[in-house]
């Protein structure tokens, strides 16, 4: 079965449901009417006021003392996000899109980011660590599965355990609903885009104790340039059973497939940010072979989230996952060496015509645990109102990673003629388990006015890692073992007017995988953050304004071991002939001004800006001391605005448009004129109209089309060195049909 033909079963699906759905629809009570208007006029408000992220309780965002900021599901829908990175890039301080692609989901927070084994992905899914596998096997959420992202920015080790200290990504899954409401939706676009899916929920009998979603996607789609087809199959159901008023266990399930998900191509800087003599590499030039490159990925997941009050004072959570995946990856990656460009004689004796690419092949799978174990106290002392959270989480990810490489082969990139499948052998296994066992407190306080908290965490961590020669049957085995204590501060004074200034202070942490000269395996990096601002949520209209100011600073950054390194013999505990250490130092410092607002009816508005000073400020590389890490802009900027008309003959008529501003980058760590990656500034924008505002029997049914780089703006995104540069997404329009009920 092909998946166009996927695809068209999943509309003809969708469409025998609705039928069914839309009969039962139809005997709903009063009551469940009722309760759908509720959730139709809450769905209204652009603007979230709560979340979890950033203290695991169910929290305002204008009452907790660092930088928070959520994007509804309505909002990235609205800006035509295809996956979870691009829903963030109207956020302050999140960077996205420099390697595009719909692959992977990685990030920069604050600057702190990466590309290949440094690349920040996503964090968290429903608050439980998303893992990821050694090398290529990195799972990816569908974000049409998804309420809403929580981006909580600066260190987040004291309630999460290991991670980046720019911040972390949670997405929050689509949930079963007491009111029923159901969507189906077909869409297509340039570039093959065809897509549908569908989202049911609602009770399953009269009681209202049990309660079910069924949410899945199906879509084709390639990125703009040749070779570059994806496909994907998603589905994850839920049931949500209450047996009383204080008990509630929602158990969640997932199934993802992608047969093929392209990624940018590698480019060299000489052609694509640098003036070729030969003319520059096309925008749709694919570096790579079509009778080779592939990537697969399969992953499913089964969990649940158990919550019970005990009385008013006690409540209890237990949340655990189990996620497997498994991926193959083929692909020619440009050579990241002068081997890049063939020598003249090699491409008909014309120089720096010809791209030279090594193939790679990586079979990998994973097996992984998450469970978190909460107790929350709410209580008061005197005039003090208590919110004590005790915490106890453990992870467990068991990887393996079968890898070998091929020769290296020349194309000329004005003439591309790619040759047959190279046959490429394994050389190597990689085994790894990765253990993390947390335990946490934290206490919120609030009287009167004033809301403190203060967190402590310590945290158990170990990585077993043996990597084995498949010729000689040589296995190389290191254990890494470490413990670290985290934790943060804040406080924050509300006044009555909705302003909130506040000041907090927060510490990371992150275990590093690896050994420097003479095996010694690495130490965890470190961070620490200060960080002061002013959060606004207006009394008079629906609104959150937020301005934070932060001093991050990260320690036992990896660089060159510029002593033990030698280009002609490999070295004891190194790779290869490079060794690593642990001198490093990267501080980055900035401001960051967030606003969303609806000022009118029908009318909201997203506003976005950032300077961040990225400094490597401690290195044993004297080319790189103070100067800005790789993909790490100054400056990014963004407003998104979209006015509903609400009356008259164009009642329903929705209009949306965006600009977002990308600061220059550097692409190599000494930041030379030369890799200096220029600015950029892309437009969105979007249309959509309610046919229930035409004709009551079309109640439910809209059409909306959505273009993102309108102007089909041709532009390098970044470089990660002077032989990784990547050309940006090219103009994307979609049309989406959809139908509620």
């Amino acid at each position: 079965m092909t998946y166009r033909q996927i695809v068209a079963g999943l509309l003809a699906g969708s469409a025998s449901l609705f039928a069914v759905t839309t009969a039962m629809a139809e005997d709903q009570s009063a009551t469940d009417l009722q309760k759908i208007t509720i959730a139709a006029e809450k769905g209204k408000d652009p603007v979230a006021k709560r979340s979890r992220a950033g203290t695991k309780t169910d929290t305002a965002i204008i009452e907790t003392p660092q930088s928070i900021s959520v994007v509804t599901s309505e909002q990235f829908k609205k800006q035509g996000a295809t996956s979870v990175s691009s829903a963030l890039r109207y956020e302050p301080g999140v960077t996205t899109g420099s390697r595009p692609g719909d692959r992977f989901d990685s990030v920069f927070i604050r600057g702190f980011g990466g590309f290949g084994g440094n690349a920040n992905y996503v964090h968290y899914w429903d608050g439980l660590r998303l893992p990821t596998g050694i090398n290529y096997d990195v799972p990816s959420i569908d974000p049409y599965l998804l309420d809403g992202i929580e981006i909580t920015r600066g260190p987040a080790s004291v309630l999460y355990g290991s991670g980046n200290p720019g911040g972390i990504v949670n997405l929050v899954s689509k949930e079963p609903q007491s009111a029923s409401a159901n969507e189906v939706f077909t869409r297509f676009g340039n570039d093959g885009r065809a897509e549908a899916g569908f989202d049911f929920t609602g009770p399953v009998d009269e009681s209202g104790d049990l309660l079910y979603r069924l949410t899945g996607v199906g879509r084709l789609y390639d990125l703009g340039f040749d070779y570059s087809d994806s496909k994907r199959i998603a589905i994850a159901p839920s049931v949500t059973w209450s047996p009383d008023a204080d008990t509630t266990l929602t158990i969640k399930a997932s199934y993802t497939r992608d047969p093929n998900a392209a990624l940018t191509n590698w480019m060299p800087a000489l052609g694509t940010l640098q003036t070729n003599p030969n003319g520059q590499i096309p925008y749709d030039f694919f570096s790579g072979n079509p009778n080779y490159n592939s990537f697969e990925r399969t992953q499913a997941t089964i969990g649940y989230e158990l919550e019970h009050h005990f009385n008013d004072v006690w409540t209890a959570r237990q949340n655990l996952r189990m996620m497997h995946s498994e991926s193959e990856f083929k692909a020619y990656s440009v050579v990241p060496n002068a081997n890049a460009w063939a020598a003249a004689a090699s491409c008909g004796g014309v120089a720096y015509l010809c791209i030279g690419r090594q193939s790679t092949h990586y079979v990998e799978q994973f097996n992984a645990l998450a469970i978190d174990n909460q107790l929350e106290a709410d209580f008061d002392t005197g005039a003090l109102e208590h919110k004590v959270l005790f915490g106890l989480d453990y992870q467990l990810v068991d990887a393996r990673s079968t890898y070998g490489n091929g020769a290296t082969t020349y194309i000329n990139y004005l003439n591309p003629v790619y040759e047959a499948a190279p046959n490429v052998a394994f050389t190597g296994q990689q085994d790894q388990t990765r253990r993390q066992t947390g335990i946490y407190i934290q206490d919120q306080v609030k009287v009167d006015n004033w809301a403190f908290v203060l967190a402590g965490r310590n945290d158990w961590s170990s990585i077993n890692s043996a990597t084995t020669t498949l010729s000689s049957g040589a296995v190389k085995e290191v254990d890494t073992t470490d413990s670290a204590f985290t934790w943060k501060a804040g406080l924050l004074y509300e006044f009555d007017n909705g302003i909130a200034p506040y000041a907090s202070y927060a510490t990371s942490f992150d275990p590093t995988m690896g050994t420097g000269y003479g095996g010694t395996p690495f130490k965890p990096t470190t961070g620490q953050q200060y960080e002061v601002g002013v959060k606004y949520q207006p009394t008079n209209f629906d609104g959150l304004f937020t301005v934070a100011l932060y001093d991050l600073t990260q320690q036992n950054v990896l660089t060159t071991d510029t002593v033990h390194t030698s280009t002609n013999t490999t070295i004891t505990g190194c790779s290869s002939t490079t060794c690593q250490t642990q001198t490093g130092e990267v501080r980055s410092r900035g401001v960051e001004l967030g606003a969303k607002f609806a000022i009118m009816d029908g009318l909201n508005l997203s506003a976005a800006y950032t300077y961040a000073d990225v400094e490597v400020t401690k290195s044993n590389v004297a080319s790189t001391l103070g100067k800005t890490p790789v993909g790490a802009p100054a400056h990014m900027a963004s407003l998104w605005a979209d006015y509903t008309i609400g009356q008259g003959a164009l009642e329903g008529l929705n209009f949306g448009a965006g600009v977002r501003y990308m600061g220059s980058t550097n692409g190599d760590a000494a930041n030379t004129a030369a890799m200096k990656v220029p600015a950029y500034t892309l437009f969105d924008a979007a249309v959509s109209y309610d046919f229930g505002n035409y004709d009551p029997k079309m109640k439910g049914f809209q059409l909306a089309v959505n273009a993102t780089n309108l102007f089909n703006k041709e532009y390098v995104a970044s470089c990660a060195s002077m032989y990784q540069c990547f050309y940006g997404t090219g103009r994307v329009v979609m049309a989406t049909a959809t139908y509620k009920w």
